[in-house]
């Protein structure tokens, strides 16, 4: 079972992580978040059974921290802890169904036992296995009602989804659709798995979509994020869920294609703009355009068999040729009008990459002013 404390005090965060016996409680796994955003963030990576988190934070307070993830995963226990008498925050805390509501300063002892009461809850849901008709309406729908069930339970694995994760990440299109048809195909024959499993075991999936798209910026896809997590959520059958996976898929591999192209015209476009610059950098390029720098540097070398850097020394020495050949300007001008503040850096590089020194160049090519 999995726990995510959120709260702004470090103090709190700390004295909860080191003073709770969590392996006593069946709780295996620990994070902590410093407000609502960052919680709301590390809930849709972590996947927590359990969120322990702090009413009134800066940013985002925990109710409306609460009431975000419980539109993606209603089954969420929350308890809040509160050192405020707000009996509007309360009744947010009552209205999103908070498993316990601990006020502040915090009792060791009062909020292990409120842990107790929710992992006990949990435990005996978990080990519930969903009722007949509901599991019917999941795998066979509407229609073949009475068709039996079988009792094979499907059981994920975090291999599984590491070798999704990476499929998806290569942008690997044919070969990550086979994959999930493999799965699915295995989900289909498994008749008796909780379907609530299903479903957040399919947002985990379409997780590894969102975080691809985070990592190469497709916000089609990231600025979509709670639809793609809330439709999935509350699919009543597996038909339906089927679909919203493969409809974040499709809108994935949809908008990546193409995009190593759209890179480089950017880019090439960025540099020309930028490169009478000293002070110019890859990292500059990558955050203005929006951007990891290694993302941005392995895209546009896999397209062009080039650097970024290679390309922006390139531009500068085809503009100081056209420089040299149609103006009067001194060398050292010449140097800093295409963003080189060192005029003995700027002749050394112009030779090796033309053959020519500046001077040799512009005597050649003098006739052309």
């Amino acid at each position: 079972m999995k726990l995510l404390i959120v709260d702004d005090e470090k103090l709190t965060r700390d004295g909860l992580m080191h003073n709770i016996d969590w392996k006593a409680l069946g709780i295996d796994a620990v994070v902590q978040a410093d407000d609502g955003i960052h919680g709301y963030e590390a809930a849709l990576a972590f996947q927590p059974d359990i969120i322990l988190s702090d009413v009134r934070m800066p940013r985002m307070n925990g109710i409306e921290m609460a009431e975000k993830l419980q539109h993606i995963n209603p089954a969420l226990s929350i308890i809040f802890m509160s050192g405020y008498s707000d009996k509007e925050y309360l009744k947010g805390a009552i209205r999103l169904k908070a498993a316990n509501y601990v006020e502040k300063p915090i009792d060791l002892e009062e909020i292990t036992d409120a842990l107790k009461e929710v992992v006990e809850e949990l435990d005996k849901l978990q080990k519930l296995k969903a009722p007949l008709d509901l599991r019917r309406l999941f795998f066979h729908g509407n229609t073949n009602a009475d068709l039996p069930l079988n009792d094979k339970v499907f059981e994920g694995s975090q291999e599984q989804l590491d070798s999704l994760s990476f499929l998806i990440r290569q942008r690997k299109e044919a070969e990550t659709e086979n994959a999930l048809r493999r799965l699915h195909r295995e989900v289909l024959s498994c008749e008796g798995t909780d379907p609530a499993y299903l479903r957040h075991f399919y947002r985990q999936i379409i997780f590894l979509f969102l975080t691809a798209a985070e990592t190469y910026n497709i916000t089609s896809i990231t600025q979509n994020a709670d639809y793609y997590l809330y439709t999935a959520a509350g699919q009543e059958t597996l038909v339906l869920l089927w679909d919203a996976l493969f409809q974040i898929s499709q809108a994935y591999f949809t908008a990546s294609s193409g995009r190593d192209t759209d890179i480089v015209s950017r880019v090439d476009k960025y540099l020309e703009q930028n490169y009478k610059d000293p002070a110019l950098t890859v990292l500059d390029a990558a955050h203005d355009l929006g951007f990891t720098n290694t993302y941005l540097c392995a895209a546009y070398k896999k397209s062009c068999g080039k650097t970024i850097n290679q390309h922006l020394t390139q531009i500068r020495i085809r503009h100081a040729k056209e420089l040299l050949a149609n103006s009067t300007q001194k060398l050292y001008e010449v140097a800093k009008n295409v963003g080189y503040a060192d005029g003995k850096y700027f002749t050394k590089l112009f030779t090796r990459e033309t053959g020519l020194s500046p001077k040799e160049y512009r005597g050649r090519h003098r006739h052309d002013i």
